[in-house]
């Protein structure tokens, strides 16, 4: 095609789009549902000054919502009501290969499953469920008795569900079929995952005095005997993947390894029985590896998980009750031993929706997408930035016309985007972004992110771009998952969203850091159902999460804007004081320089005894040989090479200023010298959470000595 064919084409679809363009624009407005503003998102609590609510609850009886659906108490009743609703149709599935197609368990073959395993757990395996028992007069003994009223000779059910359940999988079916197993007898799912290692495995095992854990590979199921030393209350290993227990059930010391298929065949022997929860009990006990420390059991009751489903469902049901719907699709593949994933797959279970497994694989998790096509992909802001990266990287290849095209067709959708009127449907999908949406499947309606925070400018982005409703949420572990949220009718960016209806928010003075909640700006303190009751086993801890009133002390700094909406500004820890005196928040920093196009990953820290802040920088590797060949480099210097020239940090360093002086970051906050790794920090080499947060006590001790060399070089800096 000939520049002046192009400049045509572009001409007419230029001119041909315009006038509806206008008319479009005229027409755009915010569309809230009656006495809703997003001007107005949060109210006061009466009688409760600086206590914060949901605009939402505002005509409501109660202040925070506990049940969207009074009849739907527990998470057992969640799965049942979409079993209902979905009237036997597809539940959860996986794929054999990237060429084969999703293949299913209805949700009644998933519940079938699940009671099966259940009384295997009970009658093979020796459990005991909370129930009632009854007390033999001859022998002392106690038996199990479903069908029976507690009378003095019997004692009732224990105020706690005690008897917990190891999962160490990857997202499966077969872990839906275990959670819900526990459910049937009211045991209490303990999740673990690889990055946790041995040692904090074998604490959470201990602690938590579990007997069966549920793994996904042999490998897993090795692991845990060849520690069993550590581990004396463990007594059998069920395993997904049985390939390597073709001869049936093995024993190894004194530890029962047995598959998973064989689990549910030995439970189909007995009649169906079941002990199901109450609202009060515990679900789950979720063991945060955070960033320091031993990790925490966070108890998370079956009433928690409920309303903080249920606040979720009163935003839905505000702005896009269509969603609430059997033909939703949700890709899972961040992992369910976070809660985060967790609210998102009851959530879509209630609906009666199906939820496709990714292979395990993140590089072939875009191909699992495809062939899925979800409605609802929630996402880390790690993952928007990349796919910001991949758009914002394709279109600058591009020629002239073509970028003329997109930057014309950007700016037009991202006018109705502000204005609310998003989707998947509009002429510049047509035209310029639907190659984009075909890569996350083309059918995505709903993303939601949440554990960091995310850039205004990648947000738009992606939401023009990709066509669906892109929300925020802000929440921690101990209050289930959510406790902010931003509402679908406000596209409104740079901040995180109001009090979510299951939770009431306040701001607390930080008198170190100068932050007091009279000038709107201190830590963030929610209450409400959603929140724990604390650590398991660990009364001192659990002490000092919450407040005098009650309220669980976050730790993150949070400003409240005029329209109810909270904005994260700092955070109380991994904040330190330079040798000048000055307070500095790394993570703050770490969110602008992370924008920089030579920045894969950043780490920024410091020394009390310093006047200065050091970053560590893992470099994009195109942008350095880039680089390099504009200096004249050797194209045959590798990576590691380039790295080590101190040109090239001083390239970075400039980098770095430049895009921190864009922000606003102040001569303090910039750092002044850079190392560079060609090590990325990863989950796999323990500097990343599960979640993708960096473990900043690992990340200080690796880099502990190339910083003391880097203050040593430079002392008069």
């Amino acid at each position: 095609m000939t520049n002046e064919t192009a400049l045509g084409l572009a001409a007419a679809i230029i001119g041909s789009t315009y006038f509806l363009y206008c008319k479009l624009l005229k027409t755009a407005k915010l569309s809230l549902p009656n006495g809703l503003s997003v001007d107005r998102q949060a109210v006061e609590v009466k009688g409760q000054p600086g206590v914060w609510k949901s605009a939402l609850m505002e005509n409501e009886k109660e202040d925070v919502l506990t049940r969207f659906y009074p009849e739907v108490a527990t998470i057992h009743d969640v799965f049942l009501k979409g079993k209902e609703e979905s009237h036997g149709g597809p539940c959860v599935g996986t794929r054999a290969s990237a060429t084969s197609e999703y293949e299913f368990l209805s949700y009644d073959e998933v519940h079938e499953k699940a009671k099966k395993l259940a009384m295997t757990l009970v009658h093979e395996f020796g459990l005991t469920p909370v129930a009632y028992f009854m007390r033999s007069a001859k022998n002392d003994t106690c038996y199990l008795n479903n069908s029976i009223e507690p009378t003095k000779n019997r004692r009732h059910r224990s105020d706690t569900n005690t008897t917990n359940i190891g999962i160490y999988a990857r997202n499966s079916p077969q872990w839906l079929v275990s959670a819900l197993a526990c459910m049937e007898q009211s045991m209490v799912v303990v999740p673990l995952y690889d990055t946790l290692g041995a040692e904090a495995a074998s604490f959470i095992i201990s602690q938590a005095e579990i007997r069966v854990v549920i793994v996904d590979s042999f490998k897993k199921a090795e692991c845990l005997v060849q520690n069993r030393h550590n581990i004396p209350t463990l007594k059998q290993v069920i395993v997904i993947d049985s390939a390597d227990l073709v001869n049936g059930p093995t024993t190894i010391d004194t530890i029962r390894i047995e598959s998973f298929d064989s689990a549910i065949i030995l439970g189909s022997k007995y009649e169906y029985t079941n002990n199901l929860p109450k609202p009060e009990d515990i679900y789950i006990i979720c063991y945060t590896s955070g960033t320091t420390g031993t990790p925490k059991g966070v108890m998370l009751t079956h009433e928690n998980i409920v309303a903080n489903i249920s606040g979720f469902l009163k935003i839905l049901f505000a702005f896009q009750p269509s969603m609430i719907d059997t033909t939703q699709v949700h890709i899972s593949y961040l992992p369910l031993s976070h809660m985060m994933e967790q609210l998102t797959h009851w959530t879509l279970l209630g609906f009666g929706s199906k939820i496709g497994y990714f292979r395990g694989s993140i590089q072939g998790l875009t191909d699992d997408i495809k062939a899925l096509k979800p409605t609802v992909f929630p996402v880390v802001p790690r993952l928007l930035n990349r796919l910001y990266d991949a758009v914002t990287s394709k279109v600058q290849q591009q020629g002239f016309m073509a970028k003329l095209v997109y930057n014309f067709a950007f700016a037009r959708k991202l006018s109705q985007v502000r204005a609310g009127k998003g989707g998947r449907d509009t002429i510049w999908d047509r035209l310029v972004f639907r190659k984009i949406q075909e890569q996350i499947g083309g059918k995505v309606d709903l993303m939601v992110t949440g554990s960091a925070p995310i850039s205004s400018t990648v947000l738009e982005t992606c939401r023009v771009t990709l066509g669906a409703t892109i929300v925020e949420g802000y929440g921690q572990t101990e209050c289930t998952a959510l406790a902010t949220f931003t509402w679908m009718g406000d596209p409104s960016t740079g901040h995180c969203g109001a009090p979510a209806p299951c939770a009431l928010v306040k701001l607390g003075d930080v008198p170190d850091l100068n932050y007091y909640a009279k000038d709107g700006k201190g830590e963030i303190r929610i209450k409400g159902p959603c929140v724990t009751k604390g650590y398991y086993k660990d009364p001192e801890r659990t002490a000092e999460l919450f407040d005098e009133e009650g309220f669980l002390q976050t730790g993150d700094i949070g400003e409240m804007l005029p329209n109810g909406t909270i904005r994260i500004i700092d955070r109380k820890k991994h904040i330190f004081k330079l040798a000048q005196g000055e307070y500095v928040a790394p993570e703050k920093i770490e969110q602008v320089y992370i924008r920089a196009p030579v920045a894969q990953q950043v780490y920024v820290d410091g020394d009390s005894l310093e006047r200065w802040l050091i970053a560590v920088v893992v470099p994009e590797p195109d942008v350095m040989k880039e680089w390099n060949e504009k200096q004249g480099g050797a194209s045959s210097r590798t990576l590691e090479e380039i790295c080590q020239d101190e040109k090239a940090k001083e390239f970075v360093l400039s980098e770095l200023h430049t895009i921190g002086k864009a922000n606003k970051l102040n001569s303090i906050e910039q750092v002044k010298k850079v190392i560079l790794s060609t090590d990325p920090f990863t989950v796999e080499n323990g500097l990343l959470t599960p979640t993708l947060k960096a473990k900043r006590p690992q990340l200080r001790l690796k880099y502990k000595d190339g910083m003391a060399k880097v203050y040593k070089q430079f002392p008069n800096l």
